[in-house]
């Protein structure tokens, strides 16, 4: 097994007092077949009240209300993770890989042999075009380079290989708002760009695959750290949910924490939230991921 412990803090700076602030935070890491959660502490200044809740994709989140008046909000989650002992290879095992709550790999065998019709009805959800992941020319072209639903795991991994041999990781080469268009454009991202092009292919070529915000380590070999990371879950019919780390061109393994998954970036924001007031807002994010076991 390997163990985590995970810091991540948000610190928002106002220019003048704000009240009635509501905030929505997704930084619980996430409990399956691949990782366990040993424990999680959230804490705030100013205190607020706290109430937590699962969404509609089994991803736990809190809303934090603060309603006095305050001219800063910091928000650090403290979390204790476990993830499974077993190399990738083996996590691309029949039960391995990535598990939602809502996992259909232990579904019976005939529906999860079943044909592309009842895919595309069973998981429309992460089928479908977003905002982030509009289906462009550019990605149906990329899409087209691959026999993506009929050749399973190893065309996933050379669509993986492809991206990250074509565009080059930089950070601050796009916003946290940008589409799959500057990745195209520009040649170069970061690890929500990667993951967002890679689920709009994956779906383009009829694989269900959703996006996935987590960890991986400080200070270690993997592109992505000492920030929330980003990666793609695609959907096999013979395996369940498997991930895949276009950045790093490499199957989710040991070193990945997941913490949410959703359509795209903008279902699992970590932390966003409104306030009454007339402020402008300065924001600092820090995230310490190590391995302590």
């Amino acid at each position: 097994m390997t163990r985590f412990r995970i810091f991540h803090r948000t610190h928002y700076h106002y220019s003048h007092p704000v009240t009635e602030g509501v905030s929505e935070t997704r930084l619980t890491p996430f409990t399956d077949h691949r990782q366990r959660l040993l424990s999680f502490e959230l804490h705030t200044s100013p205190l607020g009240a706290v109430q937590e809740d699962r969404d509609a994709f089994g991803n736990i989140y809190q809303t934090l209300w603060f309603p006095e008046s305050h001219r800063e909000l910091i928000i650090e989650a403290c979390s204790l993770v476990e993830t499974g002992a077993f190399s990738e290879a083996e996590g691309l095992g029949k039960g391995g890989g990535q598990a939602a709550v809502n996992d259909r790999s232990d579904a019976p065998s005939g529906v999860r042999e079943a044909g592309s019709d009842d895919v595309t009805q069973s998981h429309a959800e992460w089928l479908m075009e977003t905002s982030y992941c509009p289906f462009l020319p550019e990605v149906r072209e990329l899409a087209d380079d691959f026999r993506l639903r009929e050749g399973g795991w190893p065309e996933i991994l050379r669509l993986a290989e492809r991206l990250y041999e074509r565009y080059a990781y930089r950070q601050e080469a796009t916003q946290v708002d940008s589409s799959i268009r500057e990745i195209l454009h520009q040649g170069a991202g970061v690890c929500q760009d990667f993951s967002h092009l890679m689920a709009a292919a994956l779906r383009v070529g009829g694989v269900p695959a959703r996006y996935v915000s987590g960890y991986i380590p400080c200070g270690g070999h993997l592109r992505g750290e000492s920030a929330s990371h980003a990666w793609v879950e695609a959907w096999l019919p013979e395996r369940g949910w498997v991930g895949i780390d276009p950045t790093n061109n490499c199957p989710v393994g040991a070193l990945h924490v997941k913490i949410a998954h959703g359509r795209d970036y903008g279902d699992i924001v970590p932390v966003k939230g409104v306030y009454r007031g007339q402020a402008t807002q300065m924001l600092q994010v820090s995230v310490d991921a190590q391995v302590i076991q």
